[in-house]
C-alpha cells in the first residue's frame, strides 16, 4: 500500500490510499475519523455483494452510528433531485456538519455523493472509495463533484475535495472485460498527456490490465492516481492551464456520450474523443505522422466495439461541443496534441476540420 498527502491549492490536505486488499482504514487514519460523529455509507444499489463486502473490510462497523443510502444505478443517480433526496436522507437522519459521507462506487456514485457532501450544511467531509478502474484512475479523483442537466454530462457542480481517497484494485477482480476497456480509455489517456515514465507504465501494462491481471491494474491505478492528484494540487480549479491537460478527449467524448443516450460507456466514449483529438491535431498540422500512428495504435489496442449507439449526426455534435462547459465562449474548444506529453488548446476550429475527425472517431 501506497499513501500520499497532497497540499490542494485552494482547499484541505487531501490524503490517498493505494493498494491491494486494504483493511481497516479508521485505524490507518485515526485522526480523520475522531472528530465523526456518524457515518453514511453511500453506494449504488446495483453494487455486488463482493463490493459491499470488500467496502466493510476498509471500513468496518464499529461504535459511531452509522447510516447506508443507496443510490440508482450508473449516471441515473447523477440528478438535483437525487442529490437533494441524499441531503434529505442526512438530515431526517440527524447528520451534522461534524458526520461524514463515504462514496464507494463507480464515478458517478462519486459524482453525486462528493456533491451532497459539499451542499449538505455548507460542506461536510467525504471520503471517496473508486471502485471501477475508470473511476480508479480518474472519475473518482480531484474533487470535481457534479450532476447532468439537460443531457448534457456535469453542468451543475462544486469543487469539494474528499479528505481521502481509497483506490483499493481488490474492487477490480470481478469487473467484466467490458468495463475494463471502458476504464482503459482513460489509461490512454495518461498515456498521451503524462511525462515518459507513465506513458512507460501505460504502454508495458495496456494489454496486461485489459486481461485483468492484478499486478498490471495496480501499478496502472498507483501511477495514474498519483498523477492525477499531483497536477490537481497545483491547479485544482483549472485556472493555470496544468489541469486542462485531464480534459484531453472528454469534450468530443462527452457530445459521444449524449448522442448516445447513455448507452456508450464513458471510457469508451473518451477513447473515441481522444481518436477524434488525434485526427483533429493531425489535419491542423500539429502531429505528424509518425506520432498519430504511434498514438492512434494505443486506441486501436483497446479492440473497441462499434459505435452503433452514437447517432450520426454532425449538427447536433457542434450544437453539443459549443455548450460544453469548457468551451469558455468559444464555439469549440479542444485540446489537441503535438506530440507525447505536449498538448496544445485549440479554439473555433474549422468545421471541414471538426467534421473529418468526427468520422474518423465513429469508424
Amino acid at each position: 500500500m501506497k499513501i500520499f498527502s497532497f497540499k490542494i491549492q485552494h482547499s484541505r490536505t487531501v490524503k490517498a490510499a493505494l493498494g491491494r486488499n486494504m483493511e481497516d482504514i479508521p485505524a490507518l487514519f485515526p485522526e480523520l475519523f475522531k472528530s465523526a460523529d456518524k457515518l453514511c455509507l453511500v453506494t449504488g444499489s446495483d453494487a455486488p455483494p463482493s463490493l459491499r463486502a470488500r467496502a466493510l473490510a476498509l471500513f468496518p462497523e464499529g461504535k459511531k452510528p452509522r447510516a447506508y443510502f443507496w443510490l440508482p444505478p450508473s449516471e441515473k443517480a447523477k440528478t438535483l433531485e437525487q442529490a437533494g433526496e441524499l441531503a434529505s436522507f442526512l438530515f431526517e437522519n440527524g447528520f451534522s456538519r461534524s458526520s461524514m459521507i463515504i462514496a464507494a462506487g463507480g464515478g458517478a456514485v462519486t459524482d453525486l455523493a462528493g456533491f451532497a457532501a459539499s451542499i449538505y450544511m455548507r460542506g461536510v467531509t467525504w471520503i471517496s472509495v473508486p471502485t471501477t478502474f475508470l473511476a480508479q484512475i480518474d472519475a473518482g479523483l480531484g474533487g470535481k463533484t457534479a450532476v447532468n442537466l439537460g443531457g448534457a454530462k456535469n453542468i451543475a457542480g462544486t469543487f469539494h475535495q474528499p479528505a481521502l481517497a481509497v483506490c483499493d484494485t481488490a474492487f477490480l477482480d470481478s469487473l467484466p472485460h467490458a468495463e475494463l476497456r471502458s476504464g482503459a480509455g482513460e489509461l490512454v489517456k495518461y498515456a498521451l498527456i503524462g511525462p515518459g515514465a507513465l506513458r512507460g507504465i501505460v504502454e508495458k501494462n495496456l494489454s496486461k490490465t485489459l486481461a485483468g491481471d492484478k499486478a498490471a491494474l495496480t501499478a496502472c491505478v498507483s501511477a495514474c492516481a498519483a498523477y492525477k492528484l499531483k497536477l490537481v494540487a497545483k491547479d485544482e480549479r483549472d485556472e493555470t492551464g496544468l489541469r486542462e491537460r485531464l480534459n484531453l478527449g472528454h469534450t468530443a467524448g462527452h457530445a459521444f456520450e449524449a448522442m448516445a443516450g447513455g448507452r456508450l460507456p464513458h471510457g469508451e466514449a473518451v477513447a473515441r474523443g481522444l481518436r477524434f483529438a488525434l485526427i483533429a491535431s493531425r489535419e491542423q498540422g500539429l502531429l505528424g505522422r509518425t506520432d498519430f500512428k504511434k498514438l492512434n495504435g494505443l486506441i486501436d489496442a483497446l479492440r473497441l466495439p462499434p459505435a452503433t449507439a452514437v447517432r450520426r449526426d454532425f449538427r447536433q455534435f457542434l450544437g453539443l461541443v459549443s455548450r460544453d462547459k469548457k468551451a469558455r465562449g468559444a464555439r469549440n474548444r479542444f485540446i489537441l496534441v503535438e506530440g507525447p506529453g505536449r498538448l496544445h488548446p485549440a479554439e473555433d476550429l474549422k468545421t471541414t476540420v471538426l467534421k473529418k475527425a468526427f468520422q474518423g472517431a465513429l469508424k
